[in-house]
């Protein structure tokens, strides 16, 4: 796992005079190289990010990944968007992937789209909160205690029980 870590963290030295086939790779190692979630989330802050901030026409392919039958491909269309959703236009596409992922069986999915709507929250808390509400049962009790972690408890009893 360290070898692997330590590899990203030099390909993300890099990513400022990558093009946009490094995406394509990416992929590759999430799919091939990436057995565990602490390697996806070297990867997609390292490496994925910085790709989008510099190429953001590659923010559907990304959001795309959230349909890959590769759990960790999964994870990492949600991990690459956790530090972008402050920019412009990268909180839309946020809750994009949010939502496609809510049907998703794996439980560090969940705990990842639970951090990507967490850090969410703190661009636009009124926007987390309407989003839990209106998707109701539908978001994932994992997900949305990781989400609502941050909330005062009151406010946190109080969505827990309006999305049963």
């Amino acid at each position: 796992m360290e070898s692997r870590g330590i590899g990203y963290l030099v390909v993300g030295e890099f990513v400022a005079g990558a093009g946009p086939e490094l995406l394509g790779k990416v992929k590759g190692w999430l799919e091939g190289f990436c057995g565990n979630w602490g390697l996806v989330d070297n990867l997609a802050p390292i490496v994925v990010s910085p790709l989008l901030r510099k190429y953001p026409e590659l923010a559907g392919e990304v959001k795309g990944w959230a349909a890959s039958e590769n759990q960790w491909v999964r994870r990492g269309s949600a991990v690459a968007f956790v530090e972008l959703v402050g920019e412009e236009p990268f909180l839309d596409d946020a809750y994009e992937v949010a939502t496609a992922l809510q049907g998703d069986t794996e439980d560090l999915t969940r705990k990842a789209v639970g951090w990507l709507l967490r850090e969410a929250g703190k661009v636009d808390r009124d926007r987390l909160e309407a989003y839990l509400l209106e998707q109701g049962a539908k978001v994932p009790r994992t997900t949305l205690r990781y989400a609502i972690e941050k909330f005062p408890k009151e406010d946190r009893k109080r969505i827990m029980a309006a999305t049963k």
